[in-house]
């Protein structure tokens, strides 16, 4: 095991630094999640991504709020929609590869913050959610037959 017994203190910049990342992509995924759904031809899969699209947003306003806390800036501007692909699976599947990053990320800011537990515990939370918004993407990719 690599790097057992070290460590990793992130700091107070590289906090931001990954706060930051993190909420540009929550916006990011927020602007997707309400697209994809506008898009969806089945009612039920249009009504969960728009639920996710609902969380992913609200991740992004707590992660602006401490943002703001630490004395930094959360970005203003709303990113447009990103064309993810020509199908539902494809959606599904850049949106799964988006939620695995965020679960690496946010894993990596739980761990490496040792002095700001307010940070690391909202970290946490989103951790959770994200984990379960991938294996929804799974379920849905099982059912549609493409994962």
């Amino acid at each position: 095991m690599m790097g057992v017994g070290t460590l990793t203190k992130l700091t107070a910049t590289q906090i931001l630094d990954g706060l930051h990342a993190a909420i540009l992509a929550e916006m990011q995924a927020a602007t997707d999640y309400h697209s994809h759904s506008q898009a969806a031809t089945n009612a039920e899969m249009s009504e969960a991504l728009a639920t996710l699209g609902d969380v992913e947003r609200e991740h992004a306003l707590r992660l602006a709020k401490r943002i703001a806390a630490l004395g930094g800036s959360p970005p203003s501007d709303q990113p447009a929609p990103q064309p993810t692909g020509a199908t539902l699976a494809e959606w599904l599947a850049h949106d799964l590869g988006r939620e695995q990053w965020a679960i690496v990320e946010y894993a990596r800011m739980v761990a490496g913050i040792v002095d700001d537990e307010e940070t690391a515990e909202l970290m946490a939370e989103l951790l959770r959610d994200e984990i379960r918004h991938a294996r929804w993407l799974k379920s849905a990719l099982r059912r549609l037959g493409d994962g």
